[in-house]
C-alpha cells in the first residue's frame, strides 16, 4: 500500500463526524475502554504478507453506544520495516431486526515512511460499509465493502463474505475476498480474488477480567498463488 498514489476525498471527514455524532448522541450507554495485545506467526492481511515475520499488534479501543474508535498497530519482531503500521479507526454499529449495519472509517499509516505524518501523503484513508446477520442459531453471515478515498488513484474496493459457525468450543470461519478492478494497492488488473479461506478459534478466560484467544487461519491469495497458514494469541486487558 505504500507505493499507491495521491488522490483527495471529503468523504471519510464526514463519516468520521457522522459517527462521532450518533455515537454522543445514545441517551443510555455505558462507555467502555479495552486494551489488547496480539501476536500472530505472520501478519497477513487481505491476502498479503506484510514483513515475512510474526507480528506483535496491540490495539486499544473506546466504546459508547454502537461508536467505537480506537488505534491499532502492527510490529515485526525481526525489525523488517514493512510489517510495521498503525491504524486510527472510528465506526458505529446500527442494530436492527434484520441484522447489524456499519460504517467504518480506517486511517492506515506506515510509521517507516519517510513522509512526516503531518503530510496528507502519509495517510491512506478507507470507508467500509459491513453487515452481519444471524442464518440460524449457531450460523451468521457477514458481507462487508471497503473503498480507498484518499491517496490511491485507482480508489481500489475490496469485498468479503463470510459465514461463521459456532462449534462446541471453537468457532469456525470461512471468508472469500475480493477485488473489482484494477488496483495497485492490491496488484491486480481485474475483478479477482485474493482472500479466500478459514480460520478456526477459541476464547478462554485466564480469569474473571482476562480472555485469551487463540486462531489457526488457512489463508490463500489465488490471484497471487500464494498460500499462508498462520497462528495467533491475543490477550485482552
Amino acid at each position: 500500500m505504500k507505493n499507491i498514489s495521491n488522490t483527495f476525498s471529503g468523504l471519510a471527514k464526514v463519516a468520521i463526524l457522522s459517527a462521532a455524532f450518533l455515537g454522543f448522541a445514545a441517551s443510555e450507554a455505558e462507555a467502555q475502554f479495552d486494551m489488547s495485545l496480539e501476536y500472530n506467526s505472520r501478519y497477513v492481511w487481505r491476502g498479503f504478507d506484510f514483513g515475512s515475520s510474526p507480528s506483535l499488534m496491540p490495539e486499544v479501543t473506546f466504546a459508547f453506544g454502537g461508536l467505537e474508535i480506537g488505534a491499532w498497530a502492527a510490529y515485526a519482531t525481526n525489525g523488517n520495516p514493512d510489517g510495521s503500521e498503525i491504524n486510527f479507526f472510528a465506526g458505529y454499529t446500527f442494530e436492527t431486526s434484520a441484522g447489524d449495519f456499519s460504517l467504518h472509517v480506517t486511517d492506515y499509516m506506515f510509521p517507516d515512511d519517510p513522509v512526516s505524518f503531518l503530510k496528507s501523503d502519509f495517510h491512506f484513508i478507507e470507508v467500509g460499509l459491513s453487515y452481519e446477520t444471524a442464518l440460524s442459531e449457531n450460523t451468521s453471515l457477514g458481507l462487508s465493502t471497503n473503498i480507498f478515498v484518499h491517496n490511491d488513484d485507482d480508489n481500489s474496493m475490496y469485498h468479503e463474505v463470510s459465514i461463521t459457525q459456532a462449534l462446541e468450543d471453537y468457532e469456525l470461519a470461512l471468508f472469500s475476498g475480493f477485488t473489482t478492478g484494477e488496483s495497485e494497492a492490491y496488484e491486480t488488473t481485474q475483478f479477482s480474488f485474493i482472500n479466500v479461506g478459514a480460520t478456526l478459534s477459541r476464547e478462554v478466560m485466564l480469569t474473571s477480567n482476562t480472555p485469551l484467544g487463540v486462531s489457526a487461519s488457512l489463508i490463500t491469495n489465488p490471484y497471487a498463488e500464494r498460500m499462508f497458514f498462520v497462528f495467533g494469541a491475543s490477550i485482552g486487558f
